[in-house]
């Protein structure tokens, strides 16, 4: 097997990790098929099925002979040490921590919307008022941005989502410093505070819609600025006369 057929199947068994905690499938639940999955992330069957294995012969799901593919009843802990591994590999790939942050973070919300505590609404408040107290600055409102991002995350009620953002946060927070530096943060308090009002409200189509339209925005923020980057020079190639 080549490098890129690794790590195709890779990056499609991350994808359905993220999966797997963006729907907060229960013990017993039915992931989507390899039919699905295909569509989904637009590759093979045989990449499919490759993670899929690689997911069965870990424990994380079974397969059911002409049923599919079912989640077992993983630790979470179990579940966030196979994530680990993936997040340092990508910790110098925004744009693909990024995606995985759009993959869960709006189903994290919408989930918050219906289960948060006074306490968790109370958290929220608190890392909104330090971040917009720290609108000047960069390295401090970076800190905040995150605390947010994963008071949300906690207020899911779901562990796996908790834990993803949690591992994310130390990662990201590095980089959105750079990132607040050259974008600003007027924008983002501004939709921290249309998702914050979303999940005080219990309106979870809300929550989920405004944090999509953030992640997003941040996302084509950073592949502007990736395409902006200049490409390294190639080495020029000599003729066999020099």
């Amino acid at each position: 097997m080549g490098i890129e057929k690794i790590n195709l199947s890779n990056e499609a068994f991350s994808h359905i990790l993220a999966i797997i905690a963006a729907q907060g499938y229960e013990p017993g639940t039915k992931i989507p098929s390899e039919h699905e999955l295909v569509i989904m992330l637009g590759v093979s069957r045989n990449t499919i099925r490759s993670a899929l294995n690689r997911l069965n012969a870990l424990g994380i799901v079974e397969a059911r002979h002409g049923n599919g593919y079912f989640l077992k009843n993983v630790d979470v802990d179990v579940f966030s040490s196979l994530q680990l591994p993936i997040f340092l590999e990508a910790h110098s790939n925004l744009e693909t921590l990024t995606e995985f942050r759009m993959g869960v973070e709006p189903q994290g919300a919408a989930l918050a919307a219906l289960r948060a505590t006074p306490a968790d609404i109370e958290n929220m408040q608190q890392a909104l008022d330090l971040s917009r107290h720290h609108l000047d600055d960069k390295k401090q409102f970076a800190v905040f941005d995150m605390d947010f991002h994963l008071a949300i995350a906690k207020a899911s009620g779901n562990s796996i989502i908790h834990r993803s953002i949690e591992m994310l946060k130390a990662l990201y927070t590095v980089w959105l410093r750079n990132f607040i530096a050259l974008h600003g943060n007027a924008k983002s308090d501004r939709f921290h505070h249309g998702i914050f009002e979303a999940i005080r409200d219990k309106d979870a189509d809300k929550a989920r819609e405004i944090m999509t339209e953030h992640l997003a925005d941040v996302l084509q923020k950073v592949r502007f600025d990736a395409a902006r980057k200049p490409r390294p020079l190639r080495a020029k190639k000599q003729s066999p006369d020099e």
